[in-house]
């Protein structure tokens, strides 16, 4: 086997294409709820009990061109920076960034859907900018103006519609948090330790205090639609559960789980 072969960055991208088979073949018409079902991020699913959807949101992805581009971009940081990192730092790097754009839309926004392994990307990217600053790149003409195009790009993307602004700027933080903490010298890691607990500290506050999901945000129709399809594959109690949960989040008297129960009929 050949070991520069980037086989992290290949199972994550081998993860994407299958959750997108799957999402593709669902039984469930709406493309949005099938998302929801095999992981992607939405908040009411997530105060049900659901935290696991901070990080599975990386993988869901719904649209081919969105699947496409986010494939290419990891395979294109993942070929450097596996090899840079390792294996066992670059996916921590990956995966913190994805939970960190998770819990920054979290905090920053109300109910909604994302999908897609953006957050972890731009954590990568952060990563890369401080490999390229760290060993002097940042002086060289051709690979600063290359790093101030991509930077240019991707600032254009997030004025694109259906764009997680919040997502991107999370996932870009603790990716460059992280990697500082792995990466820095020893003389710096106490100031970006202390960065990284004020940061954690800050946005889990602004999250808790943003956990209403708003009337006009409640959509009990797909949530029970979703449930159904859980409880069809013999997990019954669980969907039930998380319905229950669901009706004290909407502060409403078994509306999910009468809804649910309608699945049956």
């Amino acid at each position: 086997m050949n070991k520069k072969r980037p086989l992290v960055t290949w199972v994550v991208i081998g993860i994407c294409l299958l959750i997108n088979l799957l999402i593709t073949f669902s039984s469930l018409a709406n493309k949005t709820e099938a998302a929801i079902l095999y992981g992607a991020y939405y908040k009411p699913f997530i105060l049900a009990g659901e935290w696991w959807r901070f990080l599975s949101v990386g993988f869901v992805h719904v649209s081919y061109l969105h699947l496409f581009v986010n494939c290419y971009s990891c395979l294109v940081l993942g070929q450097v920076l596996e090899k840079r990192m390792g294996k066992r730092n670059y996916l921590l790097v990956l995966l913190i960034s994805i939970i960190g754009g998770s819990l920054f839309l979290f905090a920053a926004e109300d109910n909604t859907v994302a999908v897609g392994l953006s957050g972890g990307l731009y954590g990568l990217m952060a990563a890369y900018t401080f490999f390229v600053i760290q060993m002097g790149g940042w002086n060289h003409p051709q690979i600063r103006s290359s790093l101030i195009r991509a930077y240019m790009v991707n600032i254009f993307i997030n004025f694109m519609p259906n764009i997680s602004v919040s997502a991107h700027l999370g996932g870009y933080v603790c990716g460059l948090l992280a990697t500082m903490l792995l990466y820095g010298t020893k003389q710096r890691r106490k100031h970006y330790a202390l960065a990284t607990v004020l940061f954690l500290f800050f946005t889990g506050i602004t999250a808790y205090r943003n956990t209403a999901i708003p009337a006009d945000q409640e959509y009990y129709g797909s949530d029970a639609r979703i449930l159904g399809k859980i409880k069809m594959i013999g997990l019954e109690s669980y969907a039930y559960h998380i319905a229950e949960r669901l009706d004290t989040i909407y502060h409403e008297e078994g509306k999910v789980t009468y809804l649910l129960q309608l699945e049956d009929k």
